[in-house]
């Protein structure tokens, strides 16, 4: 009969740990030649744990923890040099998709909790009195009590170009925010994500009161899609960095922080292209009426079916 898991935990755990020393010093260049045969023979050996793992501990953390680190050591020592572009191309393929999938339910909690936010912002806004005093900035107030939508001259103050990188730094901020406050339990990028919502339903809100619904409909169209679901996702990140401190399972809290880190940032850093390229778009074609409403919403329409479709199927 195998020995009980917490035994062989306890036994295994200090090459295991050693193992994850090494990874980190061969990713910073600091290895010596001793420590490239140390790797080596850890390696064997956490794939002996992993095949015993398998046979007497599936279903469990343990056998998750060796399938990712036995994967990490196979690459340190397999990958060949000068594999940069390789390594970038498996990553949005195969890696970032993956991760995104395996995260899927936080991101659903987390369109949940923007969708919650918009209905709480469109209802404030229509239903109390005041509701747009609240929750809508006084400039943006003052424009929309004018009959108009500040969206329309922003081309007049800045450059598509300057308006794109305001664009994605502003975004980037909101997904780093979302990411970052992952260590309150998740209960910061909870928030974070739910003010979003209230934010854009209030801001709608407030359009249609003035008279411009149509018109924040039609900017939010093309870059909409994209922009919201990379917000989720980040958001997702977020939580699962949260999920690892109020349940870390059978490892120590701080080991459970660490693993569930590692995925978030690789999910952070997989939406930080798409969050730029979405930023050109938002500078480009969403303001002004160079590009005519149904093309923008063509844009958005098929930019958001495309990414969830490559976020669902790639790399299975």
């Amino acid at each position: 009969m195998a020995e009980p898991l917490p035994a062989f935990v306890a036994r295994r755990r200090p090459d295991w740990t050693r193992l994850e020393q090494l990874l980190v010093q061969q990713r910073a260049g600091s290895l010596t030649l001793a420590d490239v045969a140390t790797i080596d023979s850890l390696y064997r050996r956490a794939s002996a744990d992993l095949a015993l793992a398998q046979a007497a501990y599936a279903g469990t953390d343990v056998l998750r923890f060796l399938n990712q680190l036995c994967a990490r050591a196979y690459s340190a020592i397999y990958r060949p040099r000068g594999a940069k572009l390789e390594s970038l191309r498996v990553f949005y393929t195969q890696t970032f998709p993956r991760l995104v999938r395996e995260t899927l339910d936080l991101t659903k909690l987390s369109a949940a909790l923007l969708a919650f936010g918009a209905v709480v912002g469109l209802l404030t806004v229509f239903l109390h009195p005041d509701g747009a005093l609240m929750l809508v900035p006084a400039n943006l107030r003052q424009i929309i009590g004018r009959g108009e939508v500040w969206t329309d001259s922003i081309l007049g103050a800045a450059t598509p170009s300057e308006v794109a990188v305001q664009i994605f730094l502003n975004n980037l901020r909101v997904m780093i925010s979302a990411f970052a406050m992952g260590v309150t339990a998740g209960l910061g990028t909870a928030l974070i994500i739910l003010g979003n919502g209230v934010s854009v339903g209030a801001i709608v809100a407030a359009c249609f009161q003035g008279g411009v619904g149509p018109n924040i409909l039609t900017f939010m169209a093309a870059h909409g899609p994209v922009e919201l679901s990379l917000i989720c996702i980040s958001g997702g990140a977020g939580l699962h960095i949260g999920r690892a401190m109020i349940d870390p399972g059978e490892r120590s809290r701080g080991a459970a922080v660490r693993e569930h880190a590692q995925v978030a940032v690789q999910i952070l850093i997989g939406c930080a292209p798409f969050m730029v390229a979405i930023g050109i778009v938002e500078g480009f074609v969403s303001p002004g009426p160079f590009f005519p409403w149904p093309l923008k919403v063509a844009v958005g329409v098929l930019s958001g079916l495309g990414l969830w479709r490559w976020l669902l199927r790639s790399g299975r």
